[in-house]
């Protein structure tokens, strides 16, 4: 028999590299579905609720697949998908038990989106049904938040409830009001508005002649050339900074809203191109996958928008699950977060996409100024 060469000896070594590399794998993806089923478990129970009483149970074992998804360090995408199943799954429930009549709920937000990570409030619009009135309405809506929150599932903390008027509107109204703030982005929090109205979807059934909120606004702003203008105005704002190594010595700083500075800007941009180019996307990664190749955002641009993404959500889900508790849900959560319980790596990725948004912005903003953007 001959001697095996040098580099057979690599081969060989290799190959049970990545034998032992693919088992590896093979178990983490195992790992990560039954953690989604988990979640998938507790939604069934959830969306089956036939009781008030049976939806606090049943929703009270969500800490429970919240606790199983951080032991087995699922990702933060698949942690997105079905938490905000989950929840959308318990506001269908409770309307369905509180108000089956009073008409359509909508998710909004990060619930609506797909991006919801535990914690994480509850945005709802409703499209009421012009035989229920006004009151009754609004009533039944508190209600239902009232339950949801017995849940563990806050309500938005900037109050875009559907127990409020403003979110909560016939048909008809709803309509005219769209088609107002695509016309006057700046007046009446236009922008606010239609970017909600961007990421509402039905948690119920839709009548067959009913309106869908989120197809309304996409057509209103595509009408009307301010309305765009006004939605990448606000998506380039910056909100939040990640300071730097000098600002954090010389000013003190040392804290990040990870949220407002890696997550929210892309979100951001991601819905105000979805909504350019017409894709009815609504999760942010579908979104950025639809636009790239675009007018709106050329593909250099959609990868860098995709990672920051990426990586700012898998740190944001790691700093909340680190401080997860069972009673988590009960009050707000803190997104700011001193740099000093980063570990090195999470604040040089936090500082890398701090500068691509950067960059980004001014990018959009140049284009913004000519005429790259406009169909008309």
């Amino acid at each position: 028999m001959s001697e095996l060469s040098p580099a057979c000896f690599v081969q060989v070594a290799d190959g049970k590299h990545c034998v032992a590399e693919s088992s590896l794998r093979r178990g983490a993806v195992t790992i990560a579905l039954m953690a989604v089923a988990a979640f998938d478990a507790v939604r069934r129970r959830i969306a089956s609720a036939d009781t008030e009483h049976e939806l606090v149970t049943a929703a009270g074992q969500a800490h429970d697949a919240v606790h199983a998804a951080i032991d087995t360090r699922i990702g933060a995408a698949s942690v997105a998908s079905s938490w905000s199943a989950l929840a959308r799954a318990a506001l269908s429930t409770a309307a369905r038990l509180v108000s089956p009549d009073a008409g359509v709920w909508y998710a909004s937000g990060s619930v609506g989106r797909g991006d919801a990570l535990p914690g994480s409030d509850l945005e709802t619009l409703m499209v009421r049904d012009p035989r229920t009135s006004r009151d009754s309405a609004l009533a039944q809506a508190m209600h239902v938040h009232e339950l949801l929150a017995c849940c563990g599932f806050r309500a938005d903390d900037n109050g875009a409830v559907a127990s409020r008027v403003r979110f909560n509107r016939t048909a008809q109204d709803w309509v005219v009001d769209i088609g107002r703030w695509a016309a006057h982005p700046s007046a009446d929090r236009g922008v606010v508005m239609i970017g909600l109205l961007a990421d509402a979807v039905p948690v119920g059934a839709v009548p067959r002649d009913g309106l869908d909120l989120r197809e309304q606004a996409g057509i209103a702003a595509r009408a009307q050339p301010a309305a765009l203008t006004a939605m990448l105005q606000d998506a380039t704002y910056a909100r939040a900074h990640v300071p730097s190594r000098l600002r954090a010595l010389t000013s003190g700083d040392v804290h990040v809203d990870i949220k407002h500075a890696a997550v929210d800007p892309v979100v951001r941009i991601a819905r105000w191109a979805a909504l350019s180019c017409g894709c009815d996307a609504l999760p942010t990664a579908e979104r950025i996958g639809a636009a790239a190749g675009t007018r709106y955002l050329d593909p250099d641009d959609a990868r860098v928008l995709a990672k920051c993404h990426t990586i700012g959500s898998s740190i944001r889900w790691r700093v909340r699950s680190a401080g997860w508790k069972p009673d988590a849900d009960a009050g707000a959560v803190d997104e700011r977060v001193a740099l000093s319980k980063l570990s090195p790596q999470d604040r040089t990725a936090l500082r890398s996409i701090g500068r691509e948004l950067t960059g980004l912005r001014r990018k959009l903003d140049y284009l913004a100024s000519t005429s790259t953007f406009s169909t008309w």
